[in-house]
């Protein structure tokens, strides 16, 4: 068998077995509880610390590592799915109270927004005045709108030097929210299934087994991040974080996997794979660096050409030329760095 569709088998048998770890679990789940001992809660915002955010953050993901966990024994894939979703939320947010000191403010402004919003009803029902919502709100801090999920992430990467943050949050929570929370086409577009046929029943363009890993990573991490912060040892729920995030399957992975299998005959995937591998090599080797930039650019089209060609994607023209062009222009631009970072270490070695 080919080396490529072997590594391919293995990794994706490896997200698709089972990973059952209870005692580890049990381990860390005990050892993250143990880090919320911020109760009882502060009795007044002045008191309470943005350490006590995250701590309380904590202590709503083991809660939903729990639920998520019994929706999957139960078979119920969309609250799996959208009980990871909120992990994911949850984690990005306790992550986040961590490196902003301000969180109780904004947390509480968000709040009172929304209060307000859900108390528009007593004023369409004339029970009360507009300026009365509004009044009471300004009375008890101000409204506004609180942190979102992706200002979150961005400002945990800016603080730690890092990716990971905004990794998480376009790699799970906005296909999550596009393909299971809101009303759009790619949602109802799950209950079109081969042929044009309509079933009750949608696509899951996820498994559930990817979504319990997110939870469990998403419980390591905050955990980790609050025990760092307190000097504690941090080392197993890190570990246990990437343990699990590493046997994840992204929701895109799973819907061009999908995809590709109604597409691809078996006998097309292995030159499929040759095809990526030989293009990953290319970028990656002397000979991309002596290449003038017009050779690399054929070299590279003619590689995606094929690919698409083999996996018979069945997307309009326009779309798969302006997909060729994004991903032979970021290709360009990585060899193109990498050669001028090897000419002036040359230089400096020199």
């Amino acid at each position: 068998m080919d080396s490529t569709v072997k590594t391919l088998l293995a990794d994706t048998v490896r997200g698709l077995l089972p990973a059952p770890d209870p005692v580890r679990r049990h381990r860390v789940r005990a050892g993250a509880r143990k880090l919320v001992d911020c109760n009882p809660w502060p009795e007044n915002d002045d008191a309470t610390k943005h350490l006590d955010v995250a701590k309380l953050a904590l202590l709503r993901l083991l809660y939903l590592q729990q639920q998520t966990r019994r929706a999957a024994i139960a078979g119920v894939d969309e609250a799996v799915v959208q009980l990871a979703r909120s992990s994911v939320e949850v984690c990005v947010l306790g992550v986040y109270s961590l490196h902003e000191t301000n969180v109780v403010a904004q947390l509480k402004a968000g709040y009172l927004k929304a209060m307000s919003g859900m108390l528009a009803y007593l004023v369409d029902e004339g029970l009360v005045t507009k300026d009365v919502v509004d009044q009471s709100a300004v009375a008890m801090g101000g409204a506004a709108n609180g942190p979102g999920v992706w200002a979150m992430a961005d400002r945990i990467d800016t603080a730690l030097g890092s990716t990971e943050a905004v990794s998480l949050y376009r790699r799970f929570y906005v296909p999550t929210s596009t393909f299971f929370v809101h009303a759009n086409a790619a949602s109802l577009l799950r209950h079109v299934g081969k042929d044009n046929t309509l079933s009750e029943r949608p696509l899951m363009p996820w498994t559930r087994r990817s979504a319990l890993h997110v939870s469990d990573a998403c419980v390591g991490t905050l955990a980790s991040a609050i025990a760092a912060s307190e000097g504690k040892p941090f080392v197993e729920f890190e570990q246990y974080a990437h343990a699990h995030m590493a046997l994840t399957f992204t929701p895109m992975a799973v819907a061009m996997t999908q995809g590709l299998r109604r597409s691809v005959q078996l006998s097309q995937l292995p030159p499929l794979l040759r095809t990526v591998r030989d293009l990953r090599q290319y970028a990656q080797s002397p000979q991309a660096a002596a290449d003038t930039p017009e050779v690399r650019e054929a070299r590279l089209r003619e590689g995606y050409d094929r690919i698409v060609q083999l996996a018979g994607f069945d997307f309009p023209d326009d779309v798969v030329r302006l997909l060729g062009d994004d991903f032979v222009t970021r290709v360009l631009d990585g060899i193109a760095e990498h050669v001028g970072e090897t000419a002036q270490a040359d230089t400096s070695g020199g």
